[in-house]
């Protein structure tokens, strides 16, 4: 057996998650639209339907994730919070946005994608899903 030092990784800044509850960890691709600025920590994501072209336009053939926007119908569903930066326009034009799909994340940095703060409402859907603020 070959053991050996393969690299290192490190998470610096604020992030959303809290010792509270352990995490669970996932990185969401981003729609579009969600690639056409900065996403914050404590943003709240939503899920979005990927249908299929063609004969399967009305197929969901997969999904992506995007900013919950404070004029949303109650039926968008926060579903995720961005634990790290995420930037899509800068030099890695990343693809994707580490979030908090389960567990503990930070009352206070809680955001809609639009910079509001998340209703009662909202922070109840999120619990419903187990993401906790605290």
């Amino acid at each position: 057996m070959n053991e050996g030092f393969l690299g290192k990784h490190t998470l610096s800044g604020e992030r959303a998650a809290t010792g509270d509850h352990p995490v669970v960890l996932h990185h969401l691709p981003l729609s579009e639209t969600a690639r056409a600025a900065a996403i914050p920590v404590g943003t709240v994501l939503k899920r979005v339907d990927v249908m299929g072209e063609d004969d399967e336009s009305d197929t969901v053939v997969g999904a992506v994730w995007e900013p919950l926007l404070s004029t949303d119908a109650a039926t968008a569903v926060p579903v995720a919070v961005v634990d790290t930066p995420c930037d899509p326009t800068g030099e890695n034009g990343e693809t994707s946005a580490l979030c908090v799909v389960h567990g503990g994340v930070k009352h206070r940095v809680l955001r809609t994608g639009d910079g509001k703060a998340l209703s009662d409402a909202r922070i109840a859907q999120l619990v419903e899903h187990g993401i906790y603020p605290a």
